[in-house]
């Protein structure tokens, strides 16, 4: 079940709220003497957290199905996704946040509606040591929730529906998250063609008097803002690539490789633009960049 990604999140007493974690989506299986994690996409992660595995199995509480988050903590215990990526150099601990039940013990719970369902996680819950945790669960006014969630630096909330059954592999109204972003000023120092303009943005920031590539932004556009940025941009075409930090290495494809520079238009880096992003990676980069 996926939550739909809204601007306001619902308030009232049919809604409890939950932090919303920042890692790998996973599902947790635990059949008898056996237990296997796997993504919501069906990738096995049994052995890449296999100390997870190893306390599933462990957990002895009859056949399970769970659903979590794998995260990576950071110094301040918070959920870090750029940890979790850089896990076979880092140090972090690694723990599965789990905030839900589909099976036990020969039961599908799924059509259970979510406040039964927390209470019978609660009491397996009990059971529970690191690597594994309860994903807390708020039920409580959102205002204050919310101021809490951002001063700590948290990704955002979700809220959900007490009565919402289980709908597997689908987005559902009943189930909503919000994302406290952060904002910014970048230069657009190129862009990506496309048939009729362009595909996303290369976007950078001025460290000294340096131009470095942060990211390529395609998020935020639609057909009139897009043919507007490109008529503001054309002017400013030059041969020159402006940014000193590329080409890149391929970083599991995302790298702004020598190869990808081949599609890419520079301009020279006049125009500003505002940006909406999740965090900075260890590096710099932007991660969920949204042009505003």
């Amino acid at each position: 079940m996926e939550c739909k990604r809204v601007r306001k999140l619902p308030e009232g007493a049919a809604w409890v709220y939950e932090i919303k974690q920042d890692g790998y989506r996973t599902i947790g299986i635990v059949d008898g003497n056996s237990a296997m994690l796997y993504s919501i996409s069906g990738q096995d992660y049994s052995t890449k957290f296999r100390h997870i595995a190893f306390a599933l199995k462990n957990l002895r509480q009859g056949d399970l199905v769970l659903d979590g988050e794998t995260v990576a903590l950071d110094e301040r215990g918070r959920a870090s996704f750029q940890e979790l990526q850089n896990r076979r150099t880092s140090q972090r601990p690694i723990v599965y946040y789990i905030f839900d039940i589909l099976h036990q013990s020969g039961r599908d719970t799924l059509d259970l509606p979510l406040n039964e369902r927390k209470r019978i996680l609660e009491g397996i819950g009990t059971h529970f040591s690191d690597p594994l945790r309860l994903n807390p669960l708020f039920r409580t006014q959102l205002a204050p929730l919310v101021q809490q969630v951002k001063s700590l630096g948290l990704e955002g909330v979700v809220a959900k529906r007490v009565d919402s059954i289980y709908i597997a592999g689908r987005e559902s109204d009943a189930w909503q998250k919000h994302r406290f972003n952060q904002e910014g000023e970048f230069v657009i120092g190129g862009y990506v063609r496309s048939a009729s303009n362009f595909s996303s943005l290369i976007i950078g920031e001025y460290r000294g008097q340096q131009l470095y590539y942060v990211k390529r932004v395609a998020a935020g556009f639609t057909a009139h803002l897009r043919d507007q940025v490109f008529r503001e941009l054309k002017p400013l075409v030059t041969p020159k690539c402006p940014f000193v930090n590329v080409p890149e290495p391929n970083r599991s494809g995302h790298g702004l490789t020598a190869e990808k520079m081949k599609q890419c238009v520079w301009l020279k880096p006049e125009r500003r633009c505002e940006l909406e992003f999740v965090e900075r990676t260890n590096s710099g980069r932007l991660r969920h960049a949204v042009f505003r």
